[in-house]
């Protein structure tokens, strides 16, 4: 038995940091949809990113091509809200082989829409089809037509069209009674449904249920195991090679099964319960925080971060406070701030010092020293003195080097990924992906309370 899932999330990287909330929601949905299916897919075999649409789900010779669509806000349903998606579903098909076994689902949200299978008829199909939307017809109708005009056919192999060439399109399609390419009424009858979804919170609701069922603890499952679900689908989702996007409900569970912590990530920022996630970490953490030996790193990406500028010396003075006021027992944590150049390191430095706080960072004058960077400070215990409190570097190739020749027991993510050539074997690595310094506080347990 085979069957392959793939989720289309090709352009993820770029819309990651900048994208509206309904958006976040409207890929979170979708994250949320393909884990359905790959909860309920048994053994087969699971692609993550779709070839078709949204979801390919292959079985044998047969696709289920699925299409996703999240539409929270609004209230009234109307056809040419769909239009789009209908469209590019019958320009697929038109286009495809026809020896392919394939059906086409659009599977959409609305909120005053009752769940479960909406009709489409031919007609309705006919006046999707006439709409004077100049974009809908040359990216789709065009190709679903019978054309007998050596011009236009030009203009459509045009891999980027201009305004008058688009005009030129729309007019010749408005006056000419063109023939469909293909059987209309077999797309709708035999190749084509459309399925209004559930509300977001019970398709989540519905995922952690089929995680119980599959042999996950109740009270680890909203806070450890459907957040690590999610991320998985997310990380899955911008591999390049296709291969490498394979995933059985087997492997997902066995994955899952193996992660013991919280991921606290852009996605799982989006979850309904983010507050029992950060609170989960908080205590996890707790274990590891409470031992004074411990070399630590934390990459931090100041991009990602709400009123950095603002906020990082502060957030750096009450680390030391908390972690490196112990002479005797505590050992400075490194802070690598990716992105950043060697003057702005400069910079927070000066910063520091007027907080009464001296940093080390490997620099003597314009040269970076590795073995600088790396030595112990000097102490003087009976007078409560240290060298330097805390270490500040770059994520530059000689820095990333210098950080890995004196090994790290733990790692602390605040940034989308670690430096390519950052080493993690035998480290405790931590993914805090936040965008509040005073999140990241109050999981380090620097402060007792905050505002989620």
């Amino acid at each position: 038995m085979f069957l392959a899932t793939y989720f289309n999330e090709a352009s993820i990287e770029k819309i990651m940091g900048r994208v509206a909330d309904s958006t976040i929601k409207g890929f979170m949905y979708q994250f949320n949809l393909t884990l359905n299916k790959i909860l309920k897919a048994s053994d087969d075999i699971i692609k993550v990113e779709g070839i078709v649409e949204d979801i390919d789900v292959s079985f044998n010779d047969h696709v289920t091509a699925i299409q996703c669509k999240y539409h929270e806000e609004q209230q009234k349903f109307q056809w040419s809200t769909v239009y789009k998606p209908i469209l590019q579903m019958m320009k697929t098909f038109c286009m495809m082989d026809r020896g392919l076994d394939i059906k086409f689902i659009l599977y959409a949200y609305f909120p005053n829409e009752k769940e479960g299978k909406k009709l489409l008829n031919e007609k309705q199909m006919e006046n999707i089809l006439k709409t004077d939307n100049i974009e809908y017809i040359c990216d789709y109708i065009a190709y679903l037509m019978k054309i007998e005009n050596a011009q236009i056919e030009q203009l459509l192999q045009k891999p980027r069209k201009t305004k008058t060439d688009k005009e030129k399109i729309k007019k010749y399609f408005a006056e000419n009674n063109l023939e469909i390419k293909c059987d209309l009424k077999d797309f709708l009858e035999k190749h084509f449904e459309f399925i209004v979804g559930k509300p977001y919170d019970e398709l989540e609701k519905e995922n952690k249920e089929l995680l119980e069922e599959a042999g996950f603890e109740k009270d680890d499952v909203s806070d450890i195991v459907y957040p690590n679900a999610i991320q998985k689908i997310a990380d899955l989702s911008i591999i390049k090679n296709d291969n490498s996007r394979n995933i059985t409900k087997d492997e997902m569970t066995q994955y899952l099964r193996m992660i013991k912590t919280a991921a606290i990530t852009r996605w799982t920022r989006s979850l309904s319960n983010y507050g029992e996630v950060i609170k989960r970490k908080r205590k996890q953490l707790n274990t590891y925080l409470n031992i004074n030996k411990r070399k630590r790193c934390f990459f931090i990406d100041p991009v990602l971060i709400e009123n950095f500028d603002n906020d990082i010396v502060l957030f750096l003075k009450n680390y030391v406070t908390r972690y490196c006021c112990k002479v005797k027992l505590h050992t400075p944590a490194v802070f690598c701030f990716v992105g950043y150049t060697h003057e702005q390191i400069d910079e927070l430095e000066s910063r520091l010092y007027l907080k009464g706080i001296e940093a080390e960072t490997g620099y003597r004058g314009k040269t970076f020293f590795e073995e600088t960077f790396i030595k112990e400070p000097e102490k003087r215990i009976n007078d409560g003195w240290m060298q330097y409190r805390i270490k500040l570097c770059t994520d530059e190739a000689a820095c990333i080097a210098a950080i890995n020749k004196e090994g790290q027991d733990d790692i602390f993510l605040i940034a989308d990924r670690l430096p390519v050539d950052i080493s993690v074997q035998d480290v405790n690595v931590e993914v805090v992906n936040l965008v509040k310094l005073s999140h990241l506080e109050y999981i380090l347990k620097i402060r007792d309370e905050v505002e989620l």
